[in-house]
């Protein structure tokens, strides 16, 4: 059995959605992602399994969430791709890693691109 409130600490708070040249904003992951849910109350969320894979390209994690207003299941997906770019200047520093986040209904169908964390 997985404990709830140690799949909690693993979601991010928030994702950023990049806003073409206006930069980013930030959207909350505590809320619901399923069609004809307004659910934005965290109490309402309960996360209940994890599923983790990795290669040497990206590692992904996938927590699946029971929305207690809807009675819904979905899945946030977390993909955290290893190596997006190296300094050019400084050879020293440490390869930059970037983290997508994406809502999957419970079969897996990919119901959009949430935005980075």
């Amino acid at each position: 059995m997985v404990d709830e409130e140690d799949l909690r600490f693993e979601i991010p708070s928030y994702a950023f959605i990049a806003l073409a040249r206006r930069g980013m904003e930030k959207i909350s992951l505590d809320q619901c992602f399923l069609k004809d849910c307004d659910n934005q109350d965290v109490n309402l969320l309960e996360p209940f399994k994890k599923e983790e894979s990795e290669n040497e390209i990206k590692h992904t994690k996938k927590i699946y969430i029971k929305c207690k207003k809807c009675n819904g299941i979905f899945i946030l997906k977390f993909e955290t791709i290893k190596k997006v770019v190296k300094s050019t200047k400084a050879k020293d520093k440490e390869v930059l890693s970037m983290g997508l986040v994406y809502a999957l209904d419970e079969n897996g169908k990919n119901l959009g691109h949430i935005g980075y964390f």
